[in-house]
């Protein structure tokens, strides 16, 4: 999870960008598509630092909040997914996720046979079936 709430914001608006394959974003456009998005959602008009959105983009391109984004730069200074379907939004859960999610799920099911544990149960056994069709 990012450190804050407007690093957050700056994420999702970068992803926005980046999805936009109808134009061209260069890191002057993601700074001024950031800033506005602060200054829309937060009123923060003090704008985003050239250097604030280069380290966002290392962070999305790196595996430290899970994103692993495919960015690109093309051109020598326009940037876009690697990948067109790609988004930070809709991430699919890997393995060692699966695998992590399948044990919970296994030992939130060994609780006793109380009602709040039937009430777990059924639950369960829809996250087994959505766990599932994830992969």
């Amino acid at each position: 999870m990012p450190a804050n709430k407007n690093a957050l914001i700056r994420y999702k608006i970068i992803d926005k960008c980046l999805r936009n394959r109808y134009r061209r974003w260069t890191i002057e456009d993601l700074v001024d598509a950031c800033s506005d998005a602060l200054y829309d959602m937060e009123g923060i008009d003090k704008g985003v630092s050239l250097r604030t959105v280069q380290g966002d983009i290392q962070i999305m391109r790196s595996d430290k909040l899970g994103y692993n984004a495919p960015i690109e730069v093309y051109e020598n200074k326009f940037y876009r997914y690697a990948d067109p379907e790609y988004s930070i939004n809709e991430n699919p859960l890997n393995a060692e996720d699966y695998e992590l999610m399948e044990k919970a799920v296994c030992l939130i099911g060994e609780i006793s046979e109380n009602e709040t544990a039937k009430e777990l149960k059924k639950v369960l056994s829809k996250l087994k079936e959505k766990l599932l069709f994830l992969l």
